[in-house]
């Protein structure tokens, strides 16, 4: 056998296009049903008598309408842009955009809830199959319940290529069945990095330490354990699944029988892909959350845990004193937050540690947050998507006869590509990326917003800030079950 049978490849994987739907022109769909609504009311004046300038102004009314949909600024259409403007300011005048909570606040009970969309949300505790304890965060209005997976990354354990690929696929596998539950809307996968104490490294090294070593190997651990611990970064990171809960079953919390069998199955084949993970409790799933509003707190909570006692803090009061909402940064707790969204995944194909770069520590960057956000489409329906792009691709492709062609024929590719994919087992979704940096002076915002834009440009990834929803991508790293997308007012064209 030669060397060169024992190789193995390193695969290249492409993200494809995003999905969309063409009509008249190659223009979109809502573009044109615009048009063909008015022209059918021109049409409509000019039999009814009312005169060619009435007409007039009907297709100028259109073309503006049109107009305003299908030309984008910032990845977004103009009449989303202008909506987002008008809102930001609408609550700037009203005092909407600061928070306060606590017993001197309007709160309702005096209690620290969480900001925005998180407020109107509750956690309810169970036990799975396998006798772990896990939290649901429940959005009754959504109907969706939320759990959360604590886990331990495995991608950097030196490993063969081989392995790399299998792990890889198994991670494709995982995405796949999600699709197939036809219940799921949404994982988030959340990797966050914040400066270590230490406590976890003294704890070790004490449980390691006999009583009868000599006093000075001793204290050279415990001064050896310091030095490299302290301000170590550390990494957190945990996978958020979101399930669509029946009105029915919201009631009484019967969801959670159903939670409690599915579960173990979940966090079990995790493991085949590199991932340890294990459900959140109560306890857990609130000490994160309040951590990511509250950095300075992270301390308490670890050297709590590190004693083993629980911290009694509620879902209620898991949520800052004090917070308010900037048009390009979030404040909150004395810290100052930046969020970016993913403008453009991408273009050309790549291997599986593009984002190694994104997500790994910084040194100039003390806390920072990667979601990398799946939403599975249901089986059935992701073959008629498929199939509806490709048939808008082969027409595009016949008929467009400009230089556009060429941009028609590499859709026309991609579709057919998704075809072949989904007859081999493959599943479709849509993949939304979010990176959350948080600083505690406002002078280093412009430095972190420099090498963050760096370490997007690194992954191929081209990140854009979310102008006057920085409240709201705040909470979309924090990877509880929000994304923008369910909300009227975040809507992602």
């Amino acid at each position: 056998m030669t060397s060169h049978e024992n190789e193995v490849t390193v695969p290249q994987y492409s993200l494809g296009q995003p999905p969309r739907r063409t009509g008249l022109g190659g223009l979109s769909m809502m573009t044109t049903a615009i048009i063909a609504v008015g022209f059918m009311t021109f049409l409509l004046v000019q039999f009814s008598g009312l005169g060619f300038g009435v007409g007039l102004v009907v297709l100028a009314i259109t073309a503006a309408v049109a107009g305003l949909v299908t030309f984008q600024w910032g990845n977004r259409s103009l009449a989303t842009m202008a909506r987002l403007v008008g809102q930001h300011s609408l609550r700037r005048r009203r005092g909407e955009d600061v928070y306060l909570s606590g017993e001197m606040s309007k709160v309702p009970g005096g209690f620290h809830r969480l900001p925005g969309s998180l407020a109107r949300t509750y956690l309810v505790e169970g036990a799975d199959s396998d006798h772990q304890d896990f939290a649901a965060i429940v959005d009754a209005p959504a109907r969706t319940a939320t759990v959360l997976f604590d886990c331990q990354m495995t991608g950097q354990t030196p490993m063969t290529q081989e392995e790399r690929n299998q792990k890889t696929a198994e991670w494709a596998r995982w995405l796949a069945l999600l699709s197939l539950s036809g219940d799921i809307e949404h994982v988030a996968t959340v990797v966050g990095v914040r400066p270590g104490t230490g406590q976890l490294v003294a704890q070790e090294v004490e449980a390691i330490v006999a009583d009868d070593i000599p006093p000075v190997a001793a204290q050279i651990m415990g001064e050896a354990a310091q030095l490299l611990s302290v301000g170590v970064p550390e990494v957190v990171a945990h996978i958020a699944v979101t399930f669509h809960v029946d009105g029915e079953a919201l009631k009484d919390n019967a969801f959670m029988d159903s939670l409690a069998t599915r579960l173990p199955s979940l966090y079990r084949q995790l493991a085949w892909a590199g991932v340890i993970a294990v459900p959140m409790s109560a306890d857990q799933t609130v000490a994160r959350v309040h951590q990511f509003f509250n950095p300075p707190a992270e301390p308490d909570f670890e050297e709590l845990n590190v004693m083993g006692q629980k911290h009694g803090m509620s879902w209620e009061d898991a949520g800052p004193g004090f917070a308010r909402a900037r048009a390009a940064s979030y404040d909150h707790e004395g810290c100052t937050s930046v969020t970016w969204e993913m403008r453009e995944a991408p273009r050309s194909t790549f291997e599986d540690g593009l984002l190694t770069g994104l997500l790994s520590p910084h040194e100039r960057i003390e806390r920072k947050r990667v979601a990398l956000v799946y939403r599975p489409f249901e089986a059935g329906k992701g073959v008629s998507r498929v199939e509806g792009e490709h048939r808008d691709a082969m027409v595009a492709a016949n008929s467009s006869k400009s230089i556009r062609s060429a941009n028609a024929e590499l859709r026309l590719e991609h579709t057919d590509a998704a075809r072949r994919a989904q007859a081999r087992g493959a599943q479709l979704g849509r993949y939304s990326l979010f990176v959350t940096a948080t600083v505690t002076d406002r002078e280093q915002l412009e430095r972190v917003e420099h090498d963050i834009a760096q370490l997007g440009a690194g992954a191929s990834v081209r990140l854009q800030k979310m102008m006057r929803q920085q409240d709201t991508g705040f909470i979309t790293t924090c990877g509880v079950g929000q994304v923008p997308w369910q909300k009227e007012s975040t809507d992602l064209f």
